[in-house]
């Protein structure tokens, strides 16, 4: 693996995260996550792995342990990892395919284990893993994992969202409690603004996948989209949440810079002092901690600025095997031996931030009581919402079209170019037609 600074390998993980992760089974001594530390004689060859933009310290030293580990544990094995830059790896594996010089076990984001499992290139696993192996993972992070109810991947490590605020400028503002509804938010920032005389909050809008997820989460187990025909006009809570977002944008309590909507630009204004309030993943505070430690150090984290019990997404990266593995049993054991909770919880604590998909890791001190940095209680609270936590946008062919019109419309509604109604009857049309193209009629 090349060599480069920790910090660098960070950025590249928070990367991958916000876009916005085998058969054998039928031996007992590899199929379970408990036991996939146990010794099996009968597997035996080469096994290799491909992780996905993860070389470099602190990762290699890790993955050179865990390789160690479980070379030790079935000695007639020799594991052969490589790491493949994230936007190179699906093509690779398609690559692979033609021929006969294919991986073992390959890191995959949800959207390319579709692409390639429609494709027919990754092995079916639901016959292959244990009961008590499935049952390890987190429901959201496992349901992950399946596409056209078959499952094709095993999850590995996530994040989801928090809010993150100043809590010098809540202060100012007379403010104790994150807002909890569309209403609060605006309620909660205009206040701050006319205290500290900046815009303060921000819509992260990516792709238009953060937009998505987040009209998913306001209609809070109602459909957006039914038998393929979308209904987002029809929900007053999505409808709310455009109109107000339009007016913050127009009042100044929102940047202009927020028709970016980029990930990055919110880090710099936060950074800055120049933002008070917003949703993100528990990447988020990495460059202000060592940018701006006055900003950081009355940084504040807080559940997602939703009702309590809606849904809210998390950023999955899985790993499966392809279709065409020579050695299925090393394979299946060695993904069982990355992602049992042990090896998860040790992961978390290297990358420092992203969190396990094994339920038993979380119940390590490490989440439990990580101290009062403020990066520690970000991570706290992420735990937290993994709970009610799931992958809200299911894995569709079209997933890029249905991003790039939510992130067309929702910039010229903010801008002032559509109004609200417009704006979710340009998606609407957009969606279906879409639906239409490529042949299927969708629920979520």
């Amino acid at each position: 693996m090349n060599k480069r600074a920790k910090r660098m390998l960070l950025a590249l993980l928070t990367m991958v995260l916000s876009v916005g992760l085998v058969a054998c089974g039928g031996d007992e001594d590899t199929s379970s996550t408990a036991d996939s530390g146990s010794s099996s004689d009968e597997l035996s060859g080469e096994v290799t792995m491909w992780t996905a933009s993860l070389s470099g310290e602190p990762f290699d030293s890790y993955f050179a342990d865990l390789e160690a580990e479980f070379e030790e544990l079935h000695p007639e094995v020799d594991v052969i990892m490589e790491d493949i830059p994230q936007n190179e790896i699906q093509q690779k594996v398609l690559t692979s395919l033609t021929g006969d010089d294919v991986p073992d076990v390959v890191n995959l984001a949800p959207r390319y284990m579709v692409n390639i499992a429609e494709q027919g290139g990754l092995l079916e696993l639901n016959d292959l893993v244990s009961d008590e192996t499935k049952e390890s993972y987190l429901e959201g992070a496992f349901n992950a994992g399946f596409y056209d109810d078959s499952l094709y991947a095993l999850p590995w490590y996530l994040t989801t969202t928090v809010s993150w605020y100043n809590g010098d400028h809540f202060e100012q503002a007379g403010i104790t409690e994150t807002p909890k509804s569309m209403q609060e938010i605006y309620d909660t920032a205009k206040a701050i603004t006319e205290e500290t005389g900046n815009p303060s909050f921000y819509q992260i809008i990516n792709e238009g996948d953060t937009v998505m997820e987040e009209m998913i989460t306001i209609a809070d187990g109602e459909p957006i989209v039914k038998d393929g025909k979308t209904v987002l006009g029809e929900n007053e809570e999505i409808v709310e949440f455009f109109t107000l977002t339009q007016q913050m944008y127009e009042e100044g309590i929102m940047p202009q810079e927020n028709a970016e909507g980029s990930f990055g630009t919110a880090q710099e204004l936060f950074m800055a002092g120049n933002l008070s309030l917003l949703e993100s993943g528990v990447t988020f505070l990495g460059p202000i901690e060592s940018g701006a430690p006055e900003v950081y150090d009355v940084s504040r984290s807080g559940e997602p600025l939703n009702s309590a019990d809606a849904p809210m997404n998390i950023a999955v990266m899985n790993f499966s095997i392809p279709a065409k593995t020579q050695n299925p049993d090393a394979a299946v054991a060695l993904t069982e031996f990355v992602t049992n909770a042990e090896n998860q919880l040790e992961f978390a604590k290297v990358a420092e931030t992203v969190l396990p998909s094994t339920s038993e890791s979380l119940e390590d001190d490490y989440f439990q009581d990580p101290g009062d940095s403020p990066k520690a209680m970000g991570m706290l609270e992420a735990s937290k919402t993994l709970q009610r936590a799931e992958s809200l946008i299911p894995p569709l062919e079209n997933s890029a079209d249905l991003h790039e019109a939510v992130k067309i419309a929702y910039v010229e509604n903010l801008q002032g170019e559509l109004t609200p109604e417009e704006a979710l009857q340009q998606i609407t049309e957009q969606w279906n037609e879409s639906f239409e193209e490529i042949g299927e009629a969708p629920t979520f």
